[in-house]
């Protein structure tokens, strides 16, 4: 069979009897014939493989191909989506005497919406109404009733000029989610028998001029920059004696307190700093100054540049105060939570050296003036200088919280049987409340939130500053306390004042 050529591949073509010739036997040529068939098999087995092999990779190529074409699917859609933002939008409805929010059961509640990046005042007030008041209608009345207001998340009201888009407004903020409010008031009527207010007139003497000033009592507001030693004070041509119903207590942002002896000045007063600040930019300026520590051992002068690139005229230390005033004012706009008081709050932009920095702002402007931030909460401030709270938390939270949420809280502590069960849970709810809610577990919960808010939350904000102050204001809780009571504008205080000056 060798010498013929007569091979695997040969025999498989042959026949039974041909076979015969070569190998007699019967069972030997089946062997045979089944062992040359099955090694011919054998590459068509392995081509069959690699075939499918190849398949699988082709189908995998495509795959790959389809999740890349996803992704940029993906990534384009996610672009798109950053041209809007998620905004959540409430209603304060306000029957002439208290504003209140409107609560989701008569029509109001939070609402989720999303809108353009580049909405502004009309936008967020349109969207509005066509929440809470559908086809024209509310549950309030018609909407050809109703003077309406945007309000921001501090509730401070917004118009056409000074509202930013809504994409700068989070760039700002720096909050996860903003909230707007959209304020109504029943609209006023012309009333020729409208009663009218009782009008006094003041004389205030400014050097060789004498000012006669109208005071319409409950119609106009104090709004003072500080206390001077001296009898020295502006004249204000429109001064509010007593409370405004409904309306969030606007407190004096920083005092001067001249109860407490004054601190020692700097231990080299001839050893002088000048620091030359932007009127436009005094919130940075002042952090980048004071980012030196060295500051504090010397005496400072102050130097400001005007809008106009002038420098201002003044020196001494009522620029100094000047200058802490608008500081401050910027530091509760941009840095703190809350209403009548405020609790810093950390800013992923703010590492420990600009806490630090700003607390030596607080020390050096104590030490230089008295001045002192009366809007920061106390049990805040009791912790960072005595590392411990003193004063009751519940009291403190009330002004933290806003005016709708305080009114809330207080009904509950004073008659827990009458107050809307709803309108209590979704309250402590917006605080992280983890606890069954009952008459005897409300006051514990109120500490247990308001230690959380004015405490622990800030308390890396508190651990900065105390590295900066201590040892370094020598204050007694008590005189703390009684030093913050004395800085708090009243109406007594304010009468005082004026005549004083009268």
């Amino acid at each position: 069979m060798e010498e013929q050529k007569i091979d695997s591949d040969v025999i498989v073509l042959m026949d039974d009897a041909t076979l015969a010739n070569y190998i007699p036997s019967y069972g030997d040529r089946i062997a045979l014939f089944n062992f040359c068939k099955s090694k011919k098999s054998l590459p068509k087995r392995k081509q069959g493989l690699l075939e499918k092999l190849r398949e699988k990779m082709k189908v995998r190529k495509e795959i790959t191909k389809e999740n890349a074409s996803h992704a940029d699917t993906r990534t384009t859609q996610n672009k798109k989506l950053k041209t809007t933002r998620n905004v959540e939008i409430g209603w304060i409805h306000s029957d002439g005497n208290i504003a209140k929010q409107v609560r989701a059961k008569q029509g109001g509640g939070t609402r989720k919406v999303q809108l353009a990046s580049n909405a502004g005042f009309k936008d967020i007030l349109e969207e509005g109404k066509k929440l809470f008041f559908p086809d024209g209608i509310s549950p309030k009345g018609s909407e050809s009733d109703f003077e309406f207001e945007v309000w921001d998340f501090k509730q401070n009201c917004l118009t056409d000029e000074n509202c930013l888009s809504i994409g700068t407004m989070y760039e700002t903020a720096r909050l996860t989610m903003l909230r707007f409010y959209v304020a109504t008031k029943p609209k006023e009527h012309d009333d020729d028998t409208s009663e009218t207010s009782e009008v006094i007139l003041v004389s205030a003497s400014g050097g060789s001029e004498i000012t006669t000033v109208e005071l319409q009592l409950g119609d106009v507001m104090v709004d003072f920059d500080g206390v001077q030693p001296a009898l020295e004070m502006s004249v204000i041509s429109e001064v509010t004696f007593g409370p405004h119903l409904g309306v969030e207590e606007d407190q004096e942002d920083t005092l001067i307190y001249e109860g407490f002896p004054m601190p020692t000045s700097p231990a080299h007063p001839d050893d002088v700093i000048t620091v030359t600040l932007h009127h436009a930019n005094t919130f940075h300026d002042m952090i980048t100054a004071f980012s030196d520590a060295e500051i504090l051992n010397k005496a400072l002068n102050v130097r400001r540049i005007l809008p106009d690139n002038k420098e201002e005229a003044g020196s001494g230390s009522g620029v100094l105060r000047d200058v802490l005033s608008c500081f401050w004012h910027e530091f509760y706009e941009r840095c703190t939570l809350g209403t009548t008081v405020k609790v810093p709050f950390l800013r992923h932009d703010f590492p420990a050296a600009t806490w630090k920095a700003i607390g030596r702002i607080l020390l050096k402007g104590y030490q230089d003036c008295q001045y002192l931030p009366n809007k920061l909460a106390l049990p805040f401030l009791e912790q960072m200088l005595f590392d411990n709270v003193y004063s009751d938390l519940k009291t403190h939270f009330l002004q933290f919280v806003s005016s709708q949420e305080r009114e809330v809280l207080m009904q509950a502590m004073s008659d827990f049987a009458t107050v809307d069960s709803d309108d209590l849970v979704e309250v402590l709810d917006s605080y992280g409340c983890r606890r069954r809610i009952t008459a005897e577990t409300l006051p514990t919960i109120l500490d247990e939130i308001a230690h959380k808010e004015l405490v622990q939350t800030p308390k890396f904000v508190i651990d900065c500053w105390r590295e900066i102050t201590n040892n370094h204001l020598s204050l007694s809780p008590e005189a703390l306390t009684k030093l913050f009571s004395d800085l708090q504008p009243t109406t007594k205080k304010t009468a005082s004042t004026w005549n004083l000056k009268r």
